[in-house]
């Protein structure tokens, strides 16, 4: 921008250059514009102002200052007519602008601007005059080089002035009890919250990239021109409390306006900047990075990132930078040319939102973002690569790193590679990483999924007290079959799609689908069998948690425990009778073995429930101090809850 800005009623207007003192007045420097002595703003020992003096307007003793909050003066009013009004347009020769440090007849601001109301008094004032009469913001040659339009600088200058306001107020402070100034950052905080916002909303606007960086120019410069650091001479004073964490809150607001900066310039193309523009960006961000340095450097302890360092990386090597263009098309293996994380995010958002799946792939996998570059494969058409992929490279299924990936399949209707994709990594050959840790996310979305096919009809079926239907029957002989087919080499089984149910089944696919679930967590990792129950009977499937039960053979003792106490309550003992001649009941707790005796005698199962009393390990009661006692049968039907 090539002339500075002034505010009209907190509306910026632009106004031509005015010609300035060429130095600063001071209380040494006593010959002002005019050839009048100088009095300084603030009074000084040249004592008090008169008509023969230099003075700023609201010291004039010819004609009384009065402190208002309008922006604006009357047009028309000054020296030449002064008996057409006394408000503080009217002005006697030896008026100066506060802001503009001219005569007032010179200030083209006077009275369009309201510069005739300013005063030392009102930090809105100071933070005009600072802006004015300081070129690196009031002349910021980013808004030149990118062709911003009046409405744009106007902003721009605005969002800076707001900035350098809340400064002021924060090294004035607000009074409190007994005297005591807090100097709150909150000033500065509130500001920048409020241009991030503006920020956000151009940025997804119809102005863009432009408009967005012209922000930024304006708050950031407030910013780094600017000290967090309390006055000296108040710092140690009982009458002025200044917050500890200020120095934490100030790099907090730098670090977010670098990432704001390195999105709206990875959004940022030809088409919308000259070129030209880029060169001028990064060597602007060089000084307010120069200038944001001496602020965070010599803190203890030191930072480790120099303030917008990622904003100018990004501003010099575009979209079509030589390193840029090989590593988007696949072909750079020069690990140099990796780049920090918050610009990864940045152009990854931008590739996003263009639909540049295959560039996507390319730079995620080059970053080693191996599972986020899967689920690119899968919208840039390469889903049947994954899974293959996925078993070559099982560590990619670590962390929980394919589950978006499984649900990226299915919202692109690649439902069976979803599914087959979650299987492998729940229930398949890992590597050396076989731990539960890894597998129970996969489980876990295999079972929110399956049970999320059922309709309620479907539900209330499988849920129904008692022994279960001739339909879940046969699903589970079905799925049981499948499964110790598929079990002994489950990695190449599940590069093909899976299996429909066998052809005049009497149970639906999604029926199928949550019983071969159910038996293979069994089959291939009895050691989770009980969480995977618990999540059947989370989902409200409570006959997916008595599938893996009616396998048969079960041995944990916190499976049995909870399925005594949880689930035969809501499902009933007959819901898993056969199952239980298999049970073996080492280490079960032996009132959890006269809880299922007792339920076993209710359903007319005296032998079985006389195995289970007499089932206890070898010197258990010497051990647990429990004594084999009969309870009385339990009421299994009363409200479909389980009474002991």
């Amino acid at each position: 921008m090539g002339v500075p800005m002034g505010y009209a009623g907190g509306v910026p207007v632009q106004h031509q250059p005015q010609k300035r003192p060429s130095h600063p007045s001071t209380p040494n420097d006593i010959a002002g514009p005019s050839g009048l002595p100088v009095v300084p703003a603030g009074g000084g020992a040249l004592g008090a102002p008169s008509s023969d003096t230099a003075h700023p307007r609201c010291l004039c003793p010819v004609y009384p200052f009065k402190a208002i909050k309008e922006r604006l003066g009357i047009e028309g009013v000054g020296a030449q007519n002064a008996t057409s009004g006394q408000g503080n347009e009217t002005h006697c020769p030896g008026c100066l602008c506060f802001v503009c440090e001219v005569p007032a007849t010179e200030c083209q601001g006077w009275t369009r601007l309201g510069h005739c109301h300013a005063s030392n008094k009102d930090p809105y004032w100071k933070a005009l005059k600072v802006f004015t009469q300081t070129d690196m913001l009031s002349k910021s040659p980013l808004l030149t080089a990118l062709g911003c339009d009046e409405g744009a600088c106007i902003e721009a200058n605005r969002w800076c002035v707001n900035g350098l306001l809340g400064f002021h107020r924060y090294r004035d402070g607000d009074v409190g009890p007994g005297g005591v100034i807090t100097h709150s950052f909150l000033h500065v905080a509130d500001v920048t919250s409020s241009a991030m916002k503006a920020i956000v909303k151009h940025l997804s606007g119809p102005k863009g990239p432009r408009a967005t960086l012209a922000v930024l120019d304006g708050i950031t410069s407030a910013i780094v021109v600017n000290s967090y650091k309390p006055d000296p001479a108040q710092a140690d004073s009982s009458k002025h409390k200044w917050c500890s964490s200020t120095f934490l809150a100030y790099k907090a607001i730098l670090e977010q306006l670098e990432k704001y900066w390195v999105l709206t310039i990875a959004h940022t193309s030809t088409r919308c900047v000259p070129p030209q523009a880029l060169a001028t960006m990064a060597e602007r961000l060089r000084h307010l990075t120069k200038l944001a340095s001496d602020q965070v450097d010599g803190n203890n302890p030191p930072s480790s990132h120099v303030p917008l360092a990622h904003a100018i990386s990004v501003c010099e090597r575009g979209w079509t930078h030589p390193a840029m263009v090989q590593i988007l098309e696949g072909q750079c293996s020069d690990r140099s040319f990796c780049e920090a994380h918050t610009v990864q995010v940045a152009r990854l958002h931008v590739l996003e939102r263009a639909q540049r799946w295959s560039e996507a792939y390319h730079y995620s996998m080059f970053h080693g973002l191996f599972a986020r570059s899967l689920a690119y494969m899968v919208r840039a058409d390469r889903s049947q690569d994954v899974l293959p992929l996925v078993q070559r490279q099982s560590a990619l299924a670590q962390g929980a790193q394919c589950v978006p990936v499984c649900a990226e399949l299915v919202r692109c209707g690649q439902v069976d590679r979803g599914v087959r994709l979650a299987m492998f990594c729940a229930f398949g050959d890992l590597g050396r990483d076989q731990s539960a840790q890894n597998r129970l996310p996969y489980m876990q979305w295999l079972v929110e999924y399956v049970t999320g096919q059922l309709d309620p009809n479907e539900v209330a079926v499988r849920n129904a007290h008692g022994a279960p239907s001739s339909s879940i029957e046969a699903a589970r002989h079905d799925a049981s079959e499948w499964a110790r087919q598929v079990s002994p080499r489950l990695s190449e089984a599940l590069l093909q799609p899976l299996a429909p149910p066998p052809f005049g089944s009497i149970y639906s696919n999604a029926t199928f689908m949550a019983e071969r679930v159910a038996v293979l967590c069994f089959t291939l990792t009895p050691q989770l069998s009980l969480p995977c129950a618990k999540l059947f009977s989370h989902q409200g499937d409570n006959c997916g948690a008595c599938s893996i039960l009616a396998q048969g053979g079960i041995s944990d003792p916190g499976l049995m425990s909870w399925a005594v106490t949880d689930l035969i309550p809501k499902m009933g003992i007959q819901s898993i009778l056969p199952a239980i001649q298999g049970w073996t009941y080492a280490g079960v707790p032996m009132s959890i073995r006269n809880a299922l005796a007792n339920a076993l005698t209710e359903a007319g199962q005296h032998s079985e429930a006389a195995r289970v009393r007499n089932s206890a390990d070898v010197g258990e009661e010497a051990a647990e101090g429990d004594e084999v006692v009969e309870l009385p049968p339990a009421d299994f039907d009363v409200g479909g809850g389980w009474t002991p």
